[in-house]
Parts: C-alpha cells; structure tokens; sequence
C-alpha cells in the first residue's frame, strides 16, 4: 500500500495499440492509463509533468486534479490495458514504495 496522498506514475505500451499510455496509481491497486501517446518521450514527459506536480502540491481538491489530468496533451484515446499488465503495473507500483 503507499502512503496516504502518495502517487505513483509511470508509462507502459499497449499491447494491441502500440501506443504509449501514461499511467498513475494512488494505493497501487488502482492503476489508471490517463493519456496516450504515438512516442515514448512524449508519454515519458507527461508522466514527469504528472510527478512533478503531485510532488510539488499544485493541485490540492478533486476538482484541480481532474482539470489538471483533463489538460494533459494526449495523442489518442486510451485503451484499457489486459488484465496481466495491470497487475504486473500494479506489482511495479507496490515494489517502488518499499
């Protein structure tokens, strides 16, 4: 489990799309792919931006984080990811915060 207001993020490509999709997780067992993206640097830059400013306070009520994530370029709709890479994100997640 993270600790209480902790965030963790990171970028993963979709199996079937190809595409790079930014992700983030709050408890560990809830990763959400918020963005996606034709290049990895681009993902890979949005996941910075989201750390960044999760790390730094900018965003304090449920309504600045949503108009936050709703800003974040994105190139795609994103795909939900199987179930197996959800979990091995999951696992990822868990293992960063020991």
């Amino acid at each position: 489990m993270l600790e209480d207001n902790e965030l963790t993020t990171g970028i993963v490509q979709h199996p079937v799309t190809k595409r790079w999709q930014t992700w983030i997780s709050f408890t560990g067992n809830d990763i959400q792919c918020i963005t996606a993206h034709a290049n990895p640097d681009d993902a890979d830059r949005v996941a910075k931006q989201i750390a960044d400013a999760w790390s730094e306070g900018k965003y304090k009520t449920g309504e600045e984080v949503t108009a936050f994530i709703k800003s974040l370029p994105t190139d795609a709709v994103v795909d939900p990811l199987p179930q197996n890479l959800v979990m091995q994100l999951s696992k990822q997640a868990l293992s960063t915060r020991k």
